[in-house]
């Protein structure tokens, strides 16, 4: 699990305004379609191998672990978007701890809904959750961890998360009690 008071799970510090319109704005409108590129290149590239290893995976029967860790390893660490690129929500309402808050309440809350009332062959599609630091900046990974934990989810047990980067979650399955009809 995580330790409540290691500063990791934390919300991200405050950036000054200064290095948000003057240093990171600029370089989020100049690199990040730049980067965007890259990223795809490196998706249909990683993807295409996969389609081999997945071969592989029909072979040998415990091959299918270690094949999701490779995708991790490789593409997982090349994030969709950097933490130096500034989203339009980051400019507007950095430092804003109630915002992010509810932000996060509602994406878990719509998340665990689909789970919950999705069929038996649907309820494997939603149960995994993956949050990036964009998305709990001013609530924190623990916050995360702590609501999310009350509607059945935990950490990913294979894929890893980084309380700074991003959180990978995945749902128990069960429907809450106070869920049921």
């Amino acid at each position: 699990m995580h330790d409540d008071d290691d500063p990791a799970w934390g919300p991200l510090p405050v950036r000054p305004a200064a290095v948000l319109w003057l240093l990171l704005l600029p370089l989020t409108l100049l690199f990040l379609p730049l980067w965007w590129v890259v990223w795809i290149i490196l998706a249909v590239c990683f993807y295409s191998v996969a389609a081999v290893v997945q071969l592989i995976v029909y072979v040998v029967p415990r091959a299918e672990n270690g094949a999701i860790r490779v995708l991790d390893a490789t593409l997982g660490r090349v994030p969709f978007l950097p933490l130096w690129c500034v989203v339009p929500v980051a400019l507007v309402r950095e430092g804003d701890t109630a915002y992010y808050r509810a932000r996060v309440d509602r994406r878990i809350e719509k998340q665990t809904r689909r789970v919950e009332t999705a069929s038996d062959y649907l309820r494997e599609h939603h149960r995994d959750l993956e949050l990036g630091a964009h998305y709990f900046r001013g609530a924190g990974a623990g916050y995360v961890l702590r609501v999310a934990s009350e509607r059945g989810w935990n950490l990913h047990p294979v894929l890893r998360s980084h309380p700074r980067r991003r959180l990978r979650l995945r749902h128990n399955g069960r429907p809450r009690p106070d869920f049921a009809n």
